[in-house]
C-alpha cells in the first residue's frame, strides 16, 4: 500500500518484490548466520524483516523518482539491519554475495550497474568494501523541516556537514568533543542517526573503552535534536533509580 500513495503506478508491483527479496535475505541469514559462543547475537527474527521494510518506507514519494533508487534504498536497509550485526569477514562476504544474488533474481538488476557510482575498481567490479559509500540519512540539511531521509552521494559534503554538526555541538555543550570525522566515525554516526529516526529504534554499541561509542552517540543525538539521558551507576544505585 505504501507505493500506492503518491508514487507512479509503475512502482506498485515493487511492493511485492521488496517483500519477497527481504524474505529471501532473512531466510539466508537464519539458515547460515547461526549463533555461536562468539556470535551469540546472531539471532534474527521477524522484527529484523519488518525493520528493512520500515526503513524503505522512510523515503517519501517525492524523493524516489526512479525504481533503481528504491532498490539501492532496500540494499542500504538490509545492510543496516543484517550486515551491521556481523563480526566476521567471512559472514560479511556471505551476506554481500546473498544480496547480489537476490538483487539479480528478484529485481532483475546487476549490482555492478546499480552501484556503478560506488565502484572503486572497475576491473574488479563491485566489492563489499565499496558498499561503505552507500549512505541514506535525514541529516544533510541542518534545520530542515521536515527532515527528509534520502540518499547521500556527495561524501565530501557529508563530511563537511558532520563537522558542522560537531562544531555546533561544541559551541553549545559544556563538555565539547575533540573528534576527527574520519570515515569510520561518519559511518557510525550515520547508522545511529538512522536508528534514532525509526520508531522504537535501539542499538547496542560494542567496543573497547575509548573507541568513541559515547562520542558518536552524543553527536548523533544532537543531530537528531534529541536530549541524551545517561544512567550513572553509584554504590547505592537501586531498582527505583533505574525506573
Amino acid at each position: 500500500w505504501h507505493f500506492g500513495n503518491g508514487f507512479d503506478s509503475s512502482f506498485k508491483r515493487l511492493g511485492a518484490t521488496l517483500v519477497s527479496a527481504t524474505a529471501a535475505i532473512y531466510k539466508e541469514a537464519v539458515a547460515n548466520l547461526l549463533p555461536t559462543p562468539t556470535k551469540s547475537h546472531y539471532t534474527f527474527n521477524l522484527r529484523d524483516f519488518a525493520r528493512v521494510i520500515q526503513g524503505v518506507m522512510l523515503v517519501p514519494a517525492s524523493n524516489l523518482p526512479e525504481q533503481n533508487k528504491v532498490v539501492r534504498l532496500w540494499v542500504h536497509e538490509v545492510y543496516r539491519v543484517f550486515y551491521d550485526r556481523l563480526v566476521d569477514d567471512n559472514d560479511r562476504e556471505f551476506l554481500f554475495g546473498a544480496i547480489k544474488q537476490v538483487t539479480q533474481e528478484q529485481f532483475k538488476l546487476n549490482t555492478n550497474t546499480l552501484f556503478d557510482h560506488l565502484i572503486s575498481d572497475k576491473a574488479q567490479g563491485l566489492q563489499d568494501d565499496d558498499m561503505r559509500s552507500l549512505f541514506f540519512g535525514d541529516y544533510m540539511e541542518p534545520g530542515a523541516e521536515p527532515r527528509i531521509y534520502d540518499e547521500v552521494q556527495d561524501l565530501t559534503l557529508l563530511r563537511e556537514t558532520m563537522e558542522e554538526y560537531l562544531s555546533e555541538y561544541n559551541q553549545l555543550s559544556k563538555t565539547p568533543m575533540s573528534l576527527v570525522m574520519f570515515r569510520f566515525a561518519i559511518e557510525h554516526v550515520s547508522r545511529l542517526a538512522r536508528i534514532l529516526k525509526q520508531p522504537n529504534g535501539h542499538a547496542l554499541l560494542v567496543g573497547i573503552g575509548g573507541s568513541g561509542r559515547q562520542s558518536v552517540t552524543k553527536l548523533a543525538a544532537a543531530m537528531s535534536e534529541y536530549t541524551m539521558f545517561r544512567i550513572e551507576l553509584t554504590k547505592n544505585y537501586s531498582y527505583s533509580d533505574w525506573r
